[in-house]
């Protein structure tokens, strides 16, 4: 019993940290913040599709990411995705990409970060904000979640949230107010 504790703790653990080998997993954070929205776009590609990734990557295929090619990449990223902020839509400016080793990504491990964000006005009342990502280079699962920052004497307050059935798109209301 005691050889079996080990064994059934490490197969626990390694299922709970284990992501899809053949899918590119995209986590999209929203933060509200005065005058602004942040996104933090993780994307991280499946051992079975890395290579379709590091092809748009690394595009001179020497095995070495540089700035250039990240920043690139990023923005061709951050075309395939719009965010509106009530009805009028607003464009990213990158801010900067994380990008782990290209062995790492090999394998299936490591995150690619990619850092932008779009200006907005604030304006108090019921405000509506919608991020469609619609990045694909293999198959993949989508999330997004929004979070919020008030500073500078503004609060916000979300008040509903629908998602698309396939992740690729959220909308949520939100409150605005002075404090």
């Amino acid at each position: 019993m005691k050889r079996l504790a080990p064994l059934l703790l490490s197969l626990i653990w390694g299922s709970a940290l284990a992501h899809p080998v053949d899918e590119v997993v995209q986590g999209a954070y929203l933060t509200l913040l005065p005058g602004k929205v942040q996104l933090e776009l993780d994307i991280t590609p499946g051992e079975k599709v890395a290579g379709t990734v590091l092809r748009s990557l690394d595009t001179n295929a020497d095995g070495h990411v540089t700035e250039v090619e990240a920043r690139a990449y990023a923005k061709r990223v951050l075309d395939q995705s719009t965010l509106k902020v009530g009805a009028q839509q607003v464009r990213w400016t990158l801010q900067k990409v994380d990008v782990p080793p290209v062995d790492l990504l090999k394998v299936g491990g490591g995150i690619l970060k990619i850092y932008a964000s779009a200006s907005r006005t604030d304006q108090v009342g019921a405000q509506t904000l919608s991020y469609q990502n619609r990045y694909q280079p293999a198959k993949s699962q989508w999330t997004a979640n929004v979070f919020l920052q008030p500073a500078a004497g503004w609060q916000y307050r979300v008040t509903g949230q629908a998602r698309s059935n396939d992740g690729r798109t959220l909308t949520a209301k939100y409150q605005v107010a002075r404090s």
